[in-house]
């Protein structure tokens, strides 16, 4: 590859996105004017409306003045007293702010050492009249003390004996940690999407945009070779990204620092905030392989677009997805742990928090960085793998097939694409999550059966409305004998290191103690069910159903345009969540990869069905004979137990021994070439 093409055309379009008046201004100045201008206007009049409330004087409709005591309100609470008539209505009207009633007696009750009651009407609708029901609140709270000390004082008591127990908090946190986790939690959202945004509007520009301009096609009989292009789009893309998170980051930072000035002791903060340079130093680190992450994506994504507008509509689900993850840091009590660090931009907003409270957690700094730069690896090497196809850069417009009763015509070889996949994981979600919602909680076995008749009834009702030959999309086709003896060894020494492999979850991430109940109320359930229709239920109809919708549409839909590794991961990850239960994450995306990994290098689907059929039937197995597998059931068990070490041997045996029996097919060429090849040996 030369580099100097690659510089050539990575200076080119810069040069395209920032040469434009308009595009600088809402790239570059506006991030630099947006956030001072808004944010210290609202505080100017948020300063300026809290003082005029706080001066303002309510008026209070008192009910009962014959119980008022006199000395209850003095001249500095900044209250009018007022009849009551037709209280109720002129306090829904606004023309008072409050009502007060004092229980009768009340002056009375209070002298004979009895309790006496305030009651305050008031509109929580209405700010004012919340900040009045505070103001009486506090009054009555002061006049209660001094009656309290006339009290003791008439017995000849000292006050200390009513308070037996003093109680003082003192927080250890330096003023830097206290402002930086409060600021850390909206700023790495904020980072988040900035970084996202400058990516988003690259790169539709840069590949849409190109094919709308019609220069695209002069790029591309250019000297410089298709990687070389690809290369330097999506460098100018890293560009556009980080230059619009550096830009915001530096806006923000301004703005936030004006406002601890101006609000810190009112926020609880000192008047001075500082945030070290090594902790935005280290952030700007984090945001690099997240911003080389989102112009690969981005660019993927856009570049099947025919038009700017096009790539708009493809590109704002992904601005949608996003944001869930970014607000996590926003989430009380979620705290950036070894596990979280794994999650894309989860880990870059927990990490963020984090930096930004002056803590530097190495271990998941390092592992938030090596993640990311992995699926940033990926995305570049998607981004080549569209550019490399010309019905990717030279898409025609495709026909939607409203009449959903008339046969679709079946086109030979036809797989799902990956927009259809995308498309049909959220519905697979939605799906789950509707049909799991209508079984009764005192029914798991009507849950599964829900819920696996619906993902079935889905995965055929897309095929057939998609016009696709399910013999090759769902992989149909026999392998070769020895597939199936690879598939028993393989799954065999999976499940003993998936079983250990959640164990390991566990010791990070605990499995709260209403999931073991379920597990345990799920599986007791089985008792009641002979040994077979336990494994009808549990193990083969989730096998048969969930195989056909993962390994077989989406994976074979995936595997065509992305190649093998790209496709097992991702289906691997819709796979385990599917499932809708984080506390399985983790060893549900390991076993996902496994049966994607047998699927591809047996190019069938059955191999898959029979692997996630072992899977689940040892579960059941496990727990139906217990006696027989002390130490191994950690769905059955109070708390995860630890596989002995011989297991685990074993289990690294069996895997590879499974592995090196399967078909040696060439994964690219499985994934990319042709679904329905036969294996070579």
């Amino acid at each position: 590859m030369n580099m100097t093409s690659v510089k050539t055309v990575l200076v080119k379009e810069l040069r395209d996105l920032y040469r434009d008046r308009r595009t600088l201004m809402v790239t570059v100045v506006l991030p630099l004017l947006m956030y001072p201008i808004i944010f210290i206007g609202i505080m100017q009049l948020t300063l300026l409306q809290a003082g005029r409330m706080k001066e303002q004087k309510g008026v209070v409709a008192v009910l009962t003045p014959e119980y008022v005591p006199g000395n209850l309100f003095g001249d500095t609470v900044r209250l009018d007293l007022t009849d009551s008539a037709g209280w109720h209505d002129r306090l829904k009207e606004g023309e008072i702010d409050a009502a007060i009633a004092f229980s009768p007696g009340f002056r009375d009750s209070l002298l004979a050492g009895r309790t006496g009651e305030v009651t305050v009407h008031f509109l929580s609708s209405r700010d004012f009249s919340e900040q009045i029901r505070r103001r009486v609140e506090e009054q009555v709270k002061v006049y209660r003390e001094e009656i309290v000390e006339q009290r003791i004082a008439g017995l000849g008591v000292d006050s200390s004996y009513i308070h037996p127990v003093a109680f003082a908090a003192i927080d250890e946190a330096t003023e830097q940690e206290q402002a930086g986790s409060a600021l850390g939690r909206i700023l790495g959202y904020f980072l988040i999407l900035t970084t996202l945004t400058g990516a988003f509007y690259a790169a539709i520009d840069l590949t849409a945009g190109e094919k709308e301009r019609g220069t695209l096609e002069t790029l591309l009989v250019s000297p410089a070779l298709r990687q070389e292009l690809v290369l330097g789009k999506f460098l100018a893309t890293v560009v556009a990204a980080l230059l619009s998170a550096i830009l915001n980051l530096v806006s923000m930072g301004f703005t936030t620092l004006y406002a601890v000035s101006t609000l810190g002791g009112a926020a609880g903060f000192g008047t001075e905030m500082v945030i070290s340079f090594k902790s935005l130093l280290l952030v700007l680190v984090t945001l690099v392989p997240l911003a080389v992450l989102f112009a690969g994506v981005t660019m993927a994504v856009a570049v099947t677009a025919r038009t700017y507008k096009e790539g708009q509509g493809m590109l704002t689900p992904l601005m949608m997805i996003s944001i869930l993850p970014a607000m996590i840091s926003m989430i009380p009590g979620v705290e950036l742990s070894p596990l979280l660090a794994v999650i894309p931009i989860a880990n870059v907003s927990l990490l963020t928090k984090s930096l930004l409270s002056g803590q530097a957690p190495w271990l998941e700094f390092a592992i938030t960085i090596l993640s990311t730069a992995g699926l940033a690896v990926l995305a570049l090497h998607w981004v080549t793998v569209q550019f490399n196809r010309e019905s990717v850069l030279f898409r025609h417009a495709e026909d939607v097939k409203w009449a959903l009763f008339t046969r679709p015509v079946r086109e030979a070889g036809k797989v799902l694409s990956p927009a259809g996949v995308a498309l049909l994981s959220a519905v697979s979600v939605i799906v789950v999550g509707m049909a799991g919602g209508l079984a009764s909680s005192d029914s798991p076995f009507q849950g599964i059966l829900l819920v696996q008749g619906a993902l079935a009834a889905l995965s055929f009702v897309w095929v057939y409305q998609g016009g696709f030959d399910p013999s090759v999309a769902f992989g149909w086709r026999v392998p070769v004998p020895r597939s199936w003896l690879a598939v028993i060894l393989a799954v065999s020494g999976g499940w003993i290191l998936t079983v250990e492999l959640a164990t390991l979850q566990h010791q990070f991430f605990p499995f709260p103690e209403e999931m073991i109940e379920q597990f345990s109320d799920l599986f007791a359930g089985l008792e009641n069910l002979s040994i077979w229709q336990a494994l009808l239920l549990i193990a083969v109809l989730p096998a048969v159903v969930e195989e056909h919708l993962c390994r077989g549409l989406m994976l074979r839909g995936m595997s065509r345009v992305s190649g093998a590794w790209p496709a097992i991961l991702v289906v691997a990850l819709i796979f385990a969540f599917l499932h809708l239960n984080p506390y399985r994450l983790l060893p549900t995306f390991a076993l996902g990869i496994l049966l994607g990994y047998i699927a591809i290098r047996t190019n069938s689907i059955f191999p898959a069905i029979l692997g996630h059929f072992m899977n689940n039937a040892a579960s059941v197995l496990v727990y139906r004979f217990d006696d027989w597998f002390i130490n191994m059931g950690w769905a059955a068990a109070e708390d995860a137990a630890w596989v002995p070490l011989p297991w685990i041997l074993a289990g690294v045996v069996l895997l590879s021994a499974g592995i090196a029996l399967l078909p040696r097919t060439n994964l690219t060429a499985a994934g990319r070439e042709g679904v329905d090849e036969s294996s070579s040996e």
